[in-house]
């Protein structure tokens, strides 16, 4: 999920055909992942974390994306699966994943989305063997808070905004009594800093509000830097205590 401010790379970066996100020492540059763009549209995305390529079909606005897995190299990637995408009025309202099975296409599930205004509502993916996995979206009457619920696990998220729309605070509550919580700082528009807190515990009050009680452990903050046109430049990950550099993810543009 993408949010205001926050920078978008399925987005082709102005007239540049291909992104490449890396980090690096002295002996070598080690690349995370590559996008290439076509018309302006992601085209490819070489994932070489996680081993995945994505390749992307657009037609109008509707799309399919096919994924290849590699271990060792992406020359031996294999046909893993497809996800085909519709879309009406800029909003997807359906998502199909099929996987490759012996050369024979075998459908895993089908999405569907429903909307209250602009907003996204409801989320249903059937499976093949009919098991249904839900998942529901609701605002405030202010449009600060975005609570999401998921109806089939203990999963909730819960996103609060500030009057101009940009997004300041993510709790994602795994399971009862632990929360990962996130903070967001913007400048110039721009997501500017992050900050992590990956496991705190809590309770609530009798009023149903949330109370940290334990102590944090593990944050990090990440500040993000850009060039003059705009574009992401690199992220630099620090320990949130001690300050002490973690690491430093570049983003390098190609025509």
């Amino acid at each position: 999920m993408i949010f205001k401010g926050h920078f978008d790379p399925l987005k082709a970066p102005l007239d540049f055909n291909k992104l490449t996100i890396f980090t690096k020492s002295e002996k070598q540059k080690d690349i995370r992942k590559e996008y290439f763009y076509k018309d302006y549209k992601v085209s490819k995305i070489i994932d070489y974390r996680n081993g995945i390529i994505s390749e992307y079909e657009h037609s109008d606005d509707n799309f399919v994306v096919k994924f290849y897995l590699f271990e060792d190299t992406i020359n031996e990637a294999k046909f893993d699966s497809i996800k085909k995408l519709t879309y009406s009025n800029e909003k997807k309202i359906r998502e199909v994943l099929i996987n490759i099975e012996n050369e024979k296409e075998v459908k895993i599930y089908t999405g569907e989305f429903e909307y209250l205004g602009d907003d996204l509502s409801f989320e249903r993916y059937t499976y093949d063997d009919e098991e249904a996995y839900r998942i529901k979206h609701e605002w405030n009457k202010t449009k600060s808070v975005n609570l999401i619920t998921h109806l089939d696990e203990p999963d909730k998220v819960k996103y609060t905004f500030n009057k101009n729309g940009f997004l300041t605070e993510c709790l994602y509550f795994k399971y009862e009594g632990s929360v990962k919580k996130t903070l967001y700082e913007y400048k110039d528009q721009r997501l500017f800093k992050l900050i992590e807190f990956p496991h705190l515990e809590y309770k609530k009050t009798i009023l149903g509000k949330i109370k940290i009680v334990g102590e944090a452990q593990f944050m990090d903050e990440t500040e993000y830097y850009y060039c003059e046109n705009g574009l992401l430049e690199k992220e630099i990950i620090k320990d949130y205590e001690t300050k002490e550099l973690q690491n430093t993810i570049h983003y390098e543009y190609e025509k």
